[in-house]
């Protein structure tokens, strides 16, 4: 494969994926994401669409194929279908995605999908309504499962739903038999994540936990996954549409495949999900030629690129993924 003009890290890690945070905003508090009330930054700190425009369009150009629109909550914001509308059509980009709490897609995924996005992403911790509402400080999970048939509805497939095992008793308030009726129902895929130390946040359920529990509930078999690459491992259970996956970044950490850059909704570029400060984008949004300048920051944040992150010197107090992107 010819990398000439792309993005490759020190330790060999081609980078050809990139995720946006549009805005620290979000509609719920879940706790391992948000941190404090009162820490995002205004709204006009955050990026513009053209500055959204500008990044992704100096990403394309050193070979990044992938693009993620992220938060806080992206859907709050009220220039999405035109951001994502200007992203799809960049020559080069191959898939757009989004990740979303599910809350307002009902109504916005005929528009997105329009647009020109590809496929989402949905946090969804728990299908029992009251145990949904306590994690999440309010949520609807119907409001949800409406955006998850919405999103078929329009062909913003493959659909993957979000399940961070932030606790020990995480199985016990999102039991995985009713998980396994979802995907028995629609051919979504469930991906259960091991919540890395954000905010406060410090326990996790191991994932080689969940996989004893799901081989007592029915034939468990390794499958490839679905459209969209990533780090998860796939599993059918039984003959169900939809699959069940495991992304372990704490007990099997995959540091040495990672393809991807961060940018946050204030404007910083983070070579790692850890990294205690990012590259300020701001002077070269606002500079004479943006697409050179933003390259030139997107080759140093490769070049800084941690090979683990277990590497990096952690601070006191983490980003929150709110601030960071999800």
């Amino acid at each position: 494969m010819d990398v000439s003009g792309s993005l490759v890290d020190r330790f060999g890690r081609l980078i050809d994926y990139l995720r946006i945070s549009l805005t620290e905003r979000c509609d719920l508090r879940c706790a391992y994401c948000r941190a404090a009330e009162g820490t995002c930054v205004s709204r006009a700190d955050v990026l513009t669409a053209d500055d959204i425009l500008a990044i992704a369009e100096a990403a394309v150009r050193v070979g990044v194929k992938r693009i993620r629109l992220t938060g806080g909550e992206p859907l709050l914001r009220s220039d999405l279908a035109d951001i994502v509308s200007h992203v799809s059509r960049l020559p080069g980009v191959e898939d757009l995605s989004l990740t979303t709490n599910g809350q307002a897609l009902a109504s916005q995924a005929e528009r997105l999908a329009a647009a020109g996005l590809m496929r989402g992403n949905v946090s969804l911790d728990s299908l029992d309504p009251q145990v949904y509402s306590a994690i999440t400080g309010g949520g609807d999970l119907a409001a949800v499962l409406r955006g998850l048939d919405a999103a078929f509805a329009v062909g913003l497939a493959p659909v993957k739903v979000n399940v961070v095992l932030d606790c020990p008793a995480a199985l016990e308030r999102a039991p995985l038999s009713a998980f396994i009726r979802l995907i028995a129902r629609r051919p979504v895929h469930v991906r259960f994540i091991e919540a890395m130390p954000t905010c406060s946040h410090v326990t996790y359920l191991p994932a080689a936990r969940l996989l004893d529990e799901l081989s007592r509930r029915g034939s468990l078999v390794s499958v490839a996954g679905p459209a969209g690459g990533g780090p998860a491992r796939y599993y059918r259970v039984d003959d169900a549409p939809g699959t069940i996956g495991v992304i372990a970044p704490i007990t099997e950490p995959f540091c040495s495949q990672c393809n991807r850059l961060r940018v946050s909704a204030r404007g910083e570029l983070m070579p790692c999900l850890f990294s205690p400060t990012g590259l300020p984008l701001a002077e070269a949004l606002g500079g004479s030629q943006p697409t050179d300048d933003i390259v030139a920051l997107l080759r140093e944040a490769a070049a800084v690129k941690p090979r683990r992150y277990g590497d990096i010197a952690l601070p006191a107090r983490i980003h929150a993924m709110h601030v960071v992107g999800g």
